[in-house]
């Protein structure tokens, strides 16, 4: 909102006002309220802000749930991985443009969403190859990959060895561990 265009019914002053007010109780709207470029962007936002205070008002006999953007967020792309995850998908959800969707993730959760997601489906993939009994394919489907093989050449490429070799090394690793637990257990009296 650089230039006060002619069509808009109040300053540009103004709508800066406004959403630094906004900015104490809900930083999101306020950068929303910033971005207005035009007055039916501005009036759908407004529609937006008073529905969701209508719902806030009718609610207020329950305790409110605090849940801040970022936790709205990683909290979407988990429950909604397996459906395969984008940067569209999760702009729809948040109601955002994917311009603004990708500053805004970029800027609240410190580093862009491809780098975002595709770090979380390494994290998740190898906790689930280390300690789930899921077969590649299940593993795949649940991070939103379309096959196994998409995952694999995935992985691979992120962490320099396949799911099957992380998974192996796991499972020595811990037959490892049992087995000297077990050779020097104190009920074992060979020792």
């Amino acid at each position: 909102m650089s230039a006060k265009p002619s069509h808009l019914p109040f300053s540009i002053d103004r709508l800066h006002t406004l959403a630094s007010e906004l900015r104490s109780q809900s930083p999101e709207w306020a950068d929303r309220l910033e971005h207005v470029k035009t007055e039916h962007e501005l009036r759908d936002l407004v529609c937006e802000l008073f529905n969701l205070s209508h719902t806030l008002i009718s609610h207020e006999e329950s305790p409110p749930t605090v849940h801040t953007l970022p936790t709205r967020i990683a909290t979407f792309i988990r429950d909604n991985l397996h459906q395969g995850m984008s940067l569209k998908v999760l702009a729809n959800f948040l109601g955002y443009s994917e311009k603004y969707c990708s500053d805004l993730f970029a800027r609240i959760m410190g580093e862009p969403f491809s780098t975002y997601l595709r770090r979380y489906r390494v994290e998740r993939g190898s906790t689930l190859l280390r300690s789930s009994g899921q077969t590649l394919a299940e593993i795949a489907a649940s991070l939103g990959f379309s096959d196994q093989f998409a995952f694999s050449h995935f992985f691979k490429r992120a962490t320099g060895q396949s799911p099957l070799e992380l998974r192996m090394l796991h499972i020595r690793r811990h037959a490892r561990q049992e087995h000297r637990s077990l050779r020097y257990s104190p009920s074992n009296n060979s020792v």
